[in-house]
């Protein structure tokens, strides 16, 4: 796991000096080395979280030709196949690094070494002859990537914080702050400043000099529901996700697991068991309110496969300490579970420097709850007449807004139901009531959901369960929960990988029909089986817990600190947002409670932007 930096240039748009010190902003992804490759005006730095080929895996990596230089972040776990498949056509390598297949492959297969690779992977290769640039990112985007054109200059780079210190990078995207409001991320390849790219998940690229854009183009979807694929039998499935665990758990540095205690993790703590011959080390987190806590879950689970087991109490972070975490983000999320997960991180970082994590399974196996609005069969209660009564009250009784979702037809429900805040004439579902009005237009209230639709329309336009779990690969699962983790994982320099995503299992799995995952409303019916053969009851036998944290109660108590400093600062400094409705938001919550995202989601953006200089 690493960070990159790469400025493609024939003219000192970008200096030297100024490159290093926007490779400094990514040092925490990277603190075991650091390097740098330097051609007339093209640089390429790298820094570097040792993980495989300790002692002759540095970057940036030189082609034995001298043609190609590669930077990368990730981790390629066909590594071995694929370099006894090159060595057997008469490459001759000189590391044992993952990184030089990557560069030899490109030599071999051009373009499509993408297709070859098992992993997770972002990287660019410089070619020296051609003046050329290809690069590319897994197919789900467990590694990020993003880009910017810059007065001719071409630059790629692992995450936003480069462009921080970049001069001409720091006007705000405004349709992005409202994408962040509604989704709790920003959907690529909108990032939230103006000029900056996300390069999409299973997207690759080519860029010459001279060119005003990257070409870019998709390798990989989520494929359509096959009525025809063969479903796996329950030992079929355990072989599949064995053999993808025990290729994730390629290392040559001390490994480790998150338990949470859902059914995922456990599973993968399950398998890593049957591949080592000490104890697996497995770390959870314990919270103090029984409704999220699932502590004791985990540990039934780390004593049956005799884990070497950590438990982190998660004591309250201080406001100053939540200003200065969301402010080190290289762009806001919403998501409040990046808090827990970055203190998980900090702690397992501590033991190890690689841990696996059941991220990625819900999501291609069915586990919730929401996907089954996309099967529901019974009589639509839909009143337009109704609909338009509740909208023009200048009152909304308690249970209004769910009488109102009932009113909606079918796909308004859906986006009633995977929004934050939008296009509702309703008290807090309302974008327009968090914005200022001078605003609405330049963030395009109205379209508020469509970064979600462009992607459903590569689906159909029926949005059923098949569509909205394709869709989630793309949007949910790789801007919102891959993020997440990765950002956090790297704020604890400890790498995280993510074995139901393996390609193998995307191949197996995706293409089944979403009737075949979820069965009579019963979710991840293909697990559940093996779930119930090899871990304890308590782990299969409940209703599905997420990483959960009691924002309301939180901002009420002791962060109440840390958002009443936002507010201030957002007042004197930051002219987006209604402070007045944002104040009174918070003192209903202060004297009532109840309100926690519709305050959080503004919140998280106000310490982010506090933290950095930006143009509005």
């Amino acid at each position: 796991m690493c960070g990159f930096l790469a400025f493609l240039q024939d003219a000192p748009v970008v200096d030297i000096a100024a490159a290093r010190r926007a490779c400094d902003t990514i040092a925490h992804r990277g603190p075991d080395a650091a390097g740098e490759w330097v051609e007339r005006n093209v640089f390429l730095l790298h820094r570097r979280l040792s993980i495989i080929d300790l002692s002759t895996g540095d970057q940036p990596m030189q082609s034995r030709d001298g043609r190609y230089v590669i930077v990368f972040n990730g981790e390629i776990y066909n590594f071995r196949e694929l370099r006894a498949w090159l060595i057997r056509d008469g490459v001759v390598f000189s590391t044992h690094s993952d990184t030089e297949v990557i560069l030899e492959g490109y030599r071999r297969w051009g373009e499509g070494v993408v297709e070859q690779l098992n992993g997770m992977f972002a990287f660019v290769i410089w070619d020296r002859l051609k003046s050329t640039a290809f690069g590319a990112r897994d197919r789900v985007g467990i590694k990020p990537l993003s880009w910017a054109l810059h007065r001719g200059s071409f630059i790629v780079s692992s995450t936003l914080e480069p462009f921080g210190v970049l001069d001409g990078f720091r006007q705000l995207d405004l349709v992005a702050a409202r994408d962040l409001m509604v989704f709790d991320y920003i959907p690529s390849p909108r990032t939230i400043f103006e000029n900056v790219h996300k390069l999409e998940p299973g997207c690759r690229f080519r860029w010459h000099v001279g060119s005003k854009a990257p070409a870019i183009d998709r390798y990989w979807s989520p494929p359509q529901a096959n009525t025809l694929a063969c479903v796996p039998d329950e030992f079929e499935l355990e072989h599949l996700l064995d053999q993808a665990v025990k290729r994730h758990m390629i290392s040559d540095v001390p490994i480790g697991a998150f338990l949470s205690g859902g059914i995922d993790s456990s599973l993968i703590v399950a398998l890593m068991a049957r591949h080592t011959e000490k104890p697996v080390r497995s770390f959870s987190i314990q919270f103090d309110d029984p409704d999220v806590d699932e502590s004791h879950i985990a540990g039934l689970v780390a004593r049956q496969f005799g884990t070497d087991h950590t438990l982190l109490r998660a004591e309250e972070l201080g406001p100053m300490a939540l200003l200065e975490l969301l402010g080190r983000l290289d762009e806001p999320l919403a998501d409040p579970a990046v808090v827990p997960t970055s203190a998980l991180s900090k702690m397992t970082g501590s033991h190890v420097k690689v841990a696996l994590s059941g991220d990625g399974g819900d999501e291609v196996f069915g586990g919730y709850p929401k996907y089954l609005l996309g099967q529901t069969k019974r009589r639509e209660f839909s009143s337009s007449l109704l609909r338009r009564a509740l909208e023009v009250l200048p009152y909304w009784p308690r249970g209004a807004a769910h009488l109102y979702w009932r009113s909606l037809p079918s796909q308004d429900r859906i986006r009633w139901s995977w929004s934050r805040y939008g296009d509702f004439p309703v008290f807090r579902k309302d974008i327009r009531q968090i914005l200022k009005p001078t605003y609405h237009d330049r963030s395009q209230v109205g379209q508020y959901f469509e970064p979600w639709e462009r992607r459903a329309r590569r689906y159909g336009t029926r949005f059923d369960t098949d569509l909205l779990m394709r869709v989630d690969l793309e949007t949910y699962l790789s801007e919102n929960c891959l993020l997440k983790t990765d950002r956090a994982s790297m704020l604890g320099s400890l790498e995280v990988r993510v074995p139901f995503l393996d390609e193998a299992v995307l191949d197996r799995i995706v293409p089944l029909p979403a009737e075949e995952k979820i069965i009579d409303g019963r979710l991840k019916a293909l697990l559940i089986p093996m779930a119930r053969r090899l871990l304890p009851k308590e782990v299969w036998n409940r209703p599905k817990h997420g990483f959960d944290v009691p924002v309301g109660q939180w901002l009420r108590g002791s962060w109440r600190p840390a958002i009443e400093t936002a507010l201030d600062w957002g007042e004197a400094s930051l002219d987006l947002f209604d402070y007045r409705y944002l104040r009174r938001l918070h003192a209903i919550n202060v004297a009532k409670g109840g309100i926690g995202r519709e305050l959080w989601n503004p919140f998280v953006f106000l310490a982010w932007a506090m933290a950095r200089p930006f143009h509005l």
